[in-house]
């Protein structure tokens, strides 16, 4: 859904919605997790992101914190840490984002979670 000079343009979400996907304990804490992917996902959280995605990622879905505790702590407003987290939406795609990028690195190894 771009403009006429083609960029794309923010679609607005309730951060409420976005907050759900947050644990309330660490990702290894799950018992029914495979170790050898949240090895991986450590990894790859660790090498692959930039610093400022991988705080963000760790604060959310290591530590449990919503996205309106990260933007206090960082300073930042909400709708930053929802970009940097899941992206944003431009001609009818999601770019950007630090989950966007760890679905496409895990798929590259062959880790698939949708369905």
């Amino acid at each position: 859904m771009g403009d006429e000079k083609g960029r794309g343009r923010e679609v607005a979400v309730d951060p409420s919605v976005l907050d759900r996907i947050a644990v309330s304990e660490p990702l290894w804490a799950d018992e029914t997790a495979d170790s050898e992917v949240l090895a991986l996902l450590a990894t790859i959280v660790q090498t692959r992101l930039t610093p400022r995605q991988r705080e963000m990622v760790e604060l959310h879905f290591y530590q449990g914190r919503s996205q309106q505790q990260i933007a206090d702590q960082l300073g930042i407003s909400q709708q930053v840490v929802s970009r940097q987290l899941f992206g944003v939406m431009r001609s009818g795609k999601r770019v950007g984002g630090a989950m966007r990028k760890l679905e496409k690195l895990l798929r590259e190894k062959g880790i698939d979670f949708e369905g």
